[in-house]
């Protein structure tokens, strides 16, 4: 039977919250420079200088991708707990823009600190029920990819919700993931589906969702649920994207760790 939202409650142990450091002293001697978009509800990103054309992707892209992501010490989510699944939806045509951008990359990448973090809010879940797990949607991100994402929704309406790659977001440091529960190994109802860039998919407002029938309670329950799980260690949800949670705030990421500059 699927737990109890207040049996949750009571038997999650909180953890303190904690920021992102650096890996390694090389991280923090190598950090990039420059500015980092807030990626906030309503925030309209805006239209800096002429961006570059977005470097070319071939079929290799996922091994070349894999081997970066290694290089910058991103640890491999997947290698920390077997029971979270992985569905890179940039890695298909299932996605907001319609178009595959990782060609290849099938895995889940973020800082270590990040990732073991992750691991340790949803082993705290399957203490009161083991049948709940993860699904990631999204982790780390090339900038490379950023500036094409970023090519196809300037001008439009998804605009804010794509940080401009001049400045870099939090998915270009290893500190964001787009993520979901799963019970018994089936994804649980959230009310709306991954990128859904309407208000039916903000966590400001989700009473009100269900009392005009937007979303259901089980939904909300399972929202809260998933919330309450991973800011007992530190994450932090975007008001507009149910999915979306952050490590530690993205100045915090500017300062210790390395844009994932490729």
């Amino acid at each position: 039977m699927r737990l109890n939202l207040t049996a949750a409650a009571i038997v999650l142990a909180a953890s303190a919250l904690v920021g992102c450091a650096g890996s390694t002293n090389t991280q923090q001697a190598e950090q990039q420079q420059g500015g980092v978009a807030s990626e906030q509800v309503g925030q309209t990103e805006q239209v800096g200088q002429t961006e570059p054309e977005a470097t070319a992707t071939t079929s290799d892209d996922g091994g070349v991708f894999d081997a970066k992501m290694r290089e910058y010490g991103l640890v491999d989510v997947s290698t920390l707990d077997k029971s979270i699944k992985v569905d890179l939806k940039y890695a298909t045509t299932d996605n907001f823009v319609g178009k595959d951008m990782y060609n290849g990359l099938r895995k889940a990448y973020l800082t270590k600190e990040t990732a073991e973090r992750l691991v340790a809010a949803l082993h705290d879940l399957q203490k009161v029920d083991p049948k709940y797990s993860f699904i990631i949607y999204d982790a780390a991100r090339p900038k490379s990819v950023q500036q094409t994402m970023w090519n196809l929704v300037k001008g439009t309406p998804q605009q804010q919700y794509v940080a401009n790659p001049s400045k870099g977001g939090a998915h270009n440091y290893g500190i964001a993931v787009d993520m979901s529960l799963t019970y018994g190994g089936e994804p649980v109802d959230m009310g709306t589906k991954f990128d859904n860039f309407t208000t039916d998919a903000h966590t400001t407002n989700e009473l009100d969702l269900v009392k005009k029938g937007r979303i259901s309670a089980e939904a909300l329950k399972n929202r809260l649920l998933l919330r309450q799980a991973l800011e007992r260690h530190g994450f932090k949800v975007l008001d507009n994207e149910w999915w979306h949670f952050n490590s530690c705030p993205i100045e915090e990421a500017r300062k210790n760790l390395r844009l994932l500059d490729f």
